[in-house]
């Protein structure tokens, strides 16, 4: 409960700097704002514990976040990886002290594919058990997930997140190829 109290409010904040940063009229801004004080956070704990030949296993399959913001604790055992269309699987080592923040679906749509999902999975490792916990921070299911800025042409259509959770539920990763214009 207390990481849930610490992390809703700097979720809130990172998320009103990106919209602002999208540069979103300030009462959109507020109005996402107070979306996400209808809420509260889901918290995860992941546990992945080691593997004698970690290449036959994956702790997490490849994937990209449903809500708006993840923030991620890695424990200072590394295995969280995103992929690039240039480079392929790259690992992303645990700094201590802070948290990855992944950009999730509903964000994507928001800012009209500014800020792209992260696409990402988990390896184990064939020595450490790892453990993770992530803080998923998303508005009310009630909330339009549609681009914000209204003078761009849309790469989404309009929906409701509940909408979208119902579309990332029954196809996955093809969810957002299935909402672009």
């Amino acid at each position: 409960m207390e990481f849930r109290h610490k992390m809703k409010p700097l979720a809130d904040q990172l998320l009103h700097y990106l919209l602002k940063s999208l540069n979103i009229p300030g009462e959109l801004v507020q109005i996402w704002a107070e979306s996400t004080d209808k809420v509260s956070g889901t918290i995860q704990l992941n546990s992945y514990p080691p593997c004698p030949d970690p290449r036959h296993v994956l702790g997490l399959a490849p994937h990209t976040d449903t809500l708006l913001l993840t923030l991620l604790n890695q424990c200072q055992i590394s295995g969280l990886q995103y992929f690039r269309d240039d480079i392929g699987w790259i690992s992303v080592p645990p700094v201590p002290g802070a948290f990855v923040v992944n950009v999730g679906d509903t964000l994507e749509i928001l800012s009209n594919g500014k800020f792209p999902s992260a696409y990402h999975r988990v390896t184990v490792n064939e020595n450490k058990h790892r453990i993770s916990y992530a803080y998923f921070h998303g508005p009310s299911m009630d909330s339009p997930a549609e681009p914000l800025d209204k003078a761009e042409k849309p790469l989404y259509r309009s929906m409701t997140v509940r909408e979208y959770c119902a579309i990332k539920a029954k196809h996955n990763e093809e969810a957002l190829g299935l909402v672009k214009l």
